[in-house]
């Protein structure tokens, strides 16, 4: 089929529901948050041989970025290194952060910002709140079925509703838990558990699917499988396959 240009993708914009995590306590609430601007560091690594480029090659980036706001929680002086609200350029402790947009809800781990540059103006007929501003760079954690990161992305356009309930239900907190900030190995597992049908071969002619309700409905004595992983179990020639 030829290529055509008129359609028009969902397009990401604003930023909302921050929440700051200390490195100790609970998840708290950002108010005032601007935007947060994310960047890496990553460049290709080439190989001359005979003065002749043979290899061009991306070396693997550490994630960064710029956080700006009006204000800020408390529990962030730790983080840019104040002291007992008054003292300052103290050793700064790390911190994680999550915000979101329209489209995506972003999870950063182990951040830790540099000094700021605030600027303090004089009051004129237009008043200007004072903006803070802190760049900050991470140090990346273990990602399941990858490498390293420190920024993990959740696409809300694609994920499985129930999944994003039990995840908000982790970083904003529910009636029973603070907010805390899952490691990506618990944000895979919450995901597999709602996208995942294990196919069992019971050895006597029948099979047993176990998985989320939400994705297989029986009518009879066959059953039906949307939008999941399956995988099946005592039987060598089947693999993981997305449907």
């Amino acid at each position: 089929m030829r290529i055509t240009w008129g359609d028009i993708r969902p397009y990401s914009q604003g930023v909302k529901q921050g929440v700051l995590f200390p490195n100790t306590g609970p998840g708290v609430p950002w108010n005032g948050l601007i935007s947060v601007t994310v960047k890496g560091d990553d460049a290709a690594s080439s190989l001359y041989i005979d003065g002749r480029r043979h290899r061009n090659r991306s070396s693997p980036s550490t994630f960064s970025g710029t956080i700006s706001a009006f204000t800020y929680p408390d529990e962030f002086d730790s983080c840019i290194g104040v002291l007992s609200g008054w003292v300052m350029s103290q050793n700064k402790n790390p911190f994680g952060l999550t915000w979101r947009d329209n489209r995506e809800l972003h999870i950063v781990y182990n951040a830790i910002t540099s000094p700021s540059n605030d600027q303090y103006q004089t009051i004129g007929a237009n008043v200007n709140p004072l903006t803070f501003s802190w760049d900050f760079t991470t140090t990346p954690v273990d990602i399941p079925a990858g490498g390293y990161s420190a920024h993990v992305v959740i696409m809300l356009d694609y994920v499985q509703p129930s999944a994003l309930v039990d995840l908000e239900a982790l970083i904003y907190a529910d009636d029973s838990n603070d907010p805390s900030l899952p490691d990506p190995f618990k944000i895979y597992g919450i995901f597999e558990s709602y996208t995942t049908v294990t196919i069992t071969d019971n050895q006597d002619g029948t099979w047993t699917a176990n998985g989320p309700d939400s994705l297989i409905s029986v009518s009879g004595s066959s059953f039906t499988i949307a939008g999941a992983f399956v995988t099946v179990v005592d039987a060598d020639n089947y693999k993981i396959r997305s449907l």
